[in-house]
């Protein structure tokens, strides 16, 4: 009689779905959750990244001219570089962390660069300019706090992200005087490079 209640109870799969299920369910739960945080994440990341980036190119498209409006570039004829109250004419020189080139700082140097990263509003981060001896490039970090609960925050290793652009800057016209003058004072030095030699062996 016992056998074969044992042998009926066996035969009988009623309610083995619901055991199943119960088992998988809170896996799939977990994993759908997971999934959904880690796709926010990932969102939040590139959103900030972008921002870094627009941040980045604005600057870098409007650093010749600190009275530029850093979204449009517009500004007004009395905003010029070479007026009272823009730049100045030597400012890539005086103004523009030229000492960073040969590996100084100066803080009277800075003032001009703060003025055209104070332009900036609304980001949390920092924003540096590194003026080197052939590149001059704008870099942006970003950062930004997430609302992750504390599980999660753990599993993705904290609750905040960061994003970090660069941007080099181009300035065509610069380059087009500096070669310019590069070619004019190499032909005046080598016009009168002969009498320069001449005067130099005469004084032996």
């Amino acid at each position: 009689m016992l056998k074969q209640s044992f042998s009926t109870l066996k035969k009988n799969e009623e309610g083995s779905f619901t055991i199943e299920a119960s088992l998988i369910f809170p896996i799939l739960m977990m994993l759908v959750i997971c999934f959904i945080f880690f796709s926010l994440v990932i969102y939040e990341k590139a959103t900030l990244h972008y921002k870094a980036n627009s941040i980045a190119s604005d600057l870098a498209y409007t650093w010749n001219n600190s009275s530029m409006d850093v979204e449009t570039g517009a500004f007004g004829v009395e905003e010029l570089s070479t007026q009272a109250n823009g730049d100045g004419l030597y400012w890539r020189l005086t103004g523009n962390n030229v000492l960073s080139k040969f590996g100084l700082e100066g803080s009277a140097d800075n003032s001009l660069v703060t003025k055209k990263i104070d332009r900036i509003n609304d980001y949390n981060g920092e924003i540096s300019f590194n003026n080197g001896f052939l590149i001059r490039e704008i870099e942006v970090s970003l950062k930004k706090s997430l609302a992750l609960p504390s599980s999660i925050s753990k599993l993705f290793g904290g609750n905040g992200i960061s994003a970090v652009a660069k941007q080099p800057i181009t300035e065509p016209t610069e380059l087009i005087r500096n070669t310019d003058f590069v070619i004019y004072g190499s032909g005046k030095i080598a016009d009168y490079g002969s009498y320069i030699f001449d005067f130099m062996g005469k004084g032996k």
